[in-house]
């Protein structure tokens, strides 16, 4: 029974008794009870939904002023790792994590929890250097002592990475160690164009020999009546010339 009815009852009938008015305050005190429930359930779910907000607004904050796992701040470590963000601006990438394949993956402050990171390569930044009159100064070549560290024994090489992590510079870095791994990469194959300019030279002596061995037989002479055979030029010509550095060459 609702408050409104109860007072129509009321407005309408003077003489009401006892029972009727006793029947009355029941039913009020039903309704009563009823909307009581009905609040608490609604504060309830409120109150779970206000939670649910502030939890998402928390995982928001923790985002992104704390550092996502596995990701440290930038800091200058990737400065030129710059992040679109729209009518061709960018944001330098604030949260950057360095990858396997020598890339690094990064966030901007304004990217959200449910996005891909950006993926960007490492690069050396040039250190552009300047006189007094603005004109640009020239690199250098690097120095000797600089050259030793680059591709001398492990040991030397870990002073120099270790200088360079307290510099946070991880393009530098990782340049540095790609230039080492060349390196060692061309060393390799210049032992195998060595061992190969050897065994080339021991086939060239053997064909000396073996032609001679020919001159002496008088081969052509046996055969003399192949002579006007039609042939193409190349085919008197060998297939590997030796350059003047010691190293063949295809022609």
């Amino acid at each position: 029974m609702s408050p409104r009815t109860t007072q129509t009852i009321l407005a309408t009938n003077d003489d009401l008794d006892a029972v009727v008015l006793r029947s009355i305050a029941n039913g009020l005190l039903t309704t009563i009870a009823c909307h009581e429930t009905d609040a608490a359930m609604q504060f309830h779910r409120f109150t779970e939904r206000i939670k649910g907000l502030e939890d998402r607004i928390l995982e928001y904050e923790e985002t992104f002023e704390r550092a996502p796992e596995g990701y440290i701040l930038n800091d200058g470590r990737v400065p030129h790792f710059c992040i679109p963000c729209g009518n061709g601006l960018s944001r330098p990438a604030k949260w950057i994590r360095l990858n396997d394949d020598g890339t690094v993956s990064g966030f901007a402050d304004t990217d959200g929890p449910k996005l891909n990171p950006h993926i960007a390569d490492l690069y050396a930044q040039p250190d552009d250097q300047y006189t007094e009159e603005g004109d640009s100064r020239p690199a250098h070549p690097l120095p000797p002592w600089f050259c030793f560290l680059l591709v001398g024994p492990s040991v030397d090489f870990a002073l120099l990475h270790n200088a360079l992590i307290d510099h946070d510079n991880w393009g530098l870095t990782c340049k540095v160690h790609r230039y080492r791994d060349l390196n060692r990469e061309f060393s390799k194959a210049c032992v195998k164009l060595e061992q190969m300019q050897v065994d080339l030279d021991v086939i060239s002596q053997a064909r000396s020999s073996s032609e001679t061995r020919l001159l002496l037989a008088r081969a052509s002479e046996q055969v003399d009546k192949l002579e006007n055979v039609p042939r193409k030029a190349q085919a008197t010509r060998s297939a590997w010339k030796r350059k003047s550095n010691g190293r063949g060459r295809p022609v």
